[in-house]
């Protein structure tokens, strides 16, 4: 009796989750245009652990959906353009001025990569070797280097775009650390109406008033315990 109790309550938490990720995908792709791919495999990771690599022009909606994942789990959210002249302070945080006072190397982390939950990394290929160490060990280990201790990261899911693929090969690592990759590509000219239609604020579809927020956005909802 017990061990069909226990198959049951396994069986009602399995309908529930598949319940709550099925409103997740609706709620991520609401409004959006040809992105029900990357919404799923977006999805995948953060609840997987892992990173997810976008690959396409500017304007293919890829930090829209670190943001609007951001907004599902609720947590702290960072976001940065990196340059080839980006230095680490822009990723990680500046020096402590008290630190240095007291001979201590260490960075004000609060409200940057290492403290956030969920992050959108643009063109990371151009980081440089002063920030790649780091970068990989905050990715694959969550742990992250702060002076001389070693401290855990809360990183759920790191969301990486660029333009065009790694060309040097000190960054086959940094790819190596996404193991969902997806090639982004703009709306196609058949969606350009609708697309138009919702920039104006109006349903993509005219034969519907809701604008996509049907019943597939009630319900409960992932919360950050789901995705730990």
């Amino acid at each position: 009796a017990s061990a069909e109790a226990a198959q049951q309550v396994g069986t009602t938490t399995d309908s529930e989750l598949r319940s709550k990720v099925v409103g997740a995908v609706h709620k991520l792709q609401t409004g959006l245009l040809e992105r029900e791919t990357e919404v799923r495999l977006m999805l995948l990771a953060s609840l997987c652990g892992e990173h997810l690599l976008l690959l396409g022009p500017p304007g293919t909606a890829k930090s829209e959906l670190a943001r609007r994942l951001s907004g599902l789990a609720q947590g702290a959210y960072f976001e940065r353009l990196l340059t080839r002249f980006s230095v680490p302070e822009e990723l990680f945080g500046p020096l402590s001025m008290q630190g240095l006072e007291n001979d201590r190397y260490v960075r004000k982390t609060d409200g940057y990569l290492p403290t956030a939950e969920v992050a959108f990394v643009d063109e990371i290929f151009k980081a440089n070797s002063a920030i790649l160490n780091a970068l990989l060990t905050l990715l694959n280990e969550r742990l992250f280097d702060n002076g001389n201790q070693r401290l855990p990261v809360p990183l759920l899911c790191l969301v990486g775009a660029s333009n065009e693929l790694p060309e040097s090969e000190e960054l086959d690592a940094l790819y190596d650390r996404f193991l969902i990759r997806r090639t982004v590509a703009q709306v196609t000219n058949a969606q350009i109406g609708k697309l138009a239609r919702l920039a104006a604020g109006r349903p993509a579809d005219p034969s519907s008033s809701s604008n996509g927020n049907g019943s597939g956005s009630s319900g409960p909802a992932l919360d950050m315990e789901d995705f730990r």
